[in-house]
């Protein structure tokens, strides 16, 4: 009997090993890999930006009947400006492609001002008027902003490189003087609400989910404004008219966050 039971073991053991070498070898299988997201650039986004701004400003000194009676030459002052500018953007982008096309808005406040002074005054015929005469000129640009469209390319699917233009606008306040002594002078101050162009490129780099980073420079021409001064504080037939130039080059750094 013990060798009958036995005889049954070893066959049933022989009969299983055999069904187990017939099967097909099993196969271990990766889980499939997750994918990068592709950056899309379309879409809604807002932001603030921080930079530096520098004027190429002038004021022309214009004399009245003529530079020659008045006793000084037409001239132009180069009174330049310099501040840091800071504000927010707001825009909308479409992608089609590598192409990036897209309208941003943004409002900047700015200490941007300059002033100039050239003393002694030097009459037509080279002779100076005294130590104590003097042209002089100021400009302030105490807040702008721009509207723009802007187009461009990906370079790769995180990088935008654009170019950029449209309106700006801003607030010019300017004043300028020709000094000849306390009861022979020519003020005139000009404030006014004053629009004009940009153009300008930069580049974005979607650094997170949502978030971008953008290094920018803009040219904002806003420009002139012109005041006339008769002599004060004793009229005459004598006048000076001053015109400003306003012309700002912006470099700014901002980040952007994207509600796509």
């Amino acid at each position: 009997m013990k060798r009958m039971l036995g005889g049954m073991i070893v066959a049933a053991a022989l009969s299983g090993s055999a069904f187990a070498a017939d099967l097909p070898p099993r196969s271990y299988d990766k889980a499939p890999a997750m994918a990068a997201p592709v950056t899309n650039w379309s879409g809604l986004y807002i932001g603030g930006n921080v930079g530096y701004g520098w004027g190429n400003n002038s004021a022309d000194f214009e004399f009245f009947p003529i530079p020659f009676d008045f006793g000084v030459n037409n001239t132009t002052l180069d009174n330049r400006s310099k501040s840091i500018v800071g504000g927010a953007q707001i825009g909308y982008n479409w992608q089609m492609g590598s192409i990036v096309t897209g309208l941003e808005t943004d409002i900047q406040g700015s200490g941007l001002k300059g002033s100039v002074t050239q003393s002694p005054v030097i009459n037509p015929i080279g002779l100076s008027d005294g130590p104590e005469s003097f042209l002089t000129s100021s400009e302030k640009l105490s807040w702008f902003g721009t509207v723009r469209g802007r187009l461009g390319a990906t370079v790769t699917p995180d990088l935008l490189l654009y170019a950029t233009g449209g309106l700006a606008y801003g607030h010019v306040d300017a004043s300028a003087d020709t000094f000849f002594a306390s009861t022979n002078h020519y003020p005139a101050s000009v404030s006014q609400t004053k629009a004009g162009w940009t153009v300008g490129g930069g580049t974005e780099w979607a650094f997170a989910r949502n978030w971008s980073a953008k290094i920018e420079y803009l040219h904002v021409d806003l420009g002139s404004v012109s005041a006339t001064a008769l002599n004060a504080p004793e009229p005459s037939v004598f006048s000076a008219r001053y015109t400003w130039h306003t012309k700002e080059s912006i470099v700014r750094a901002g980040v952007n966050y994207h509600f796509n």
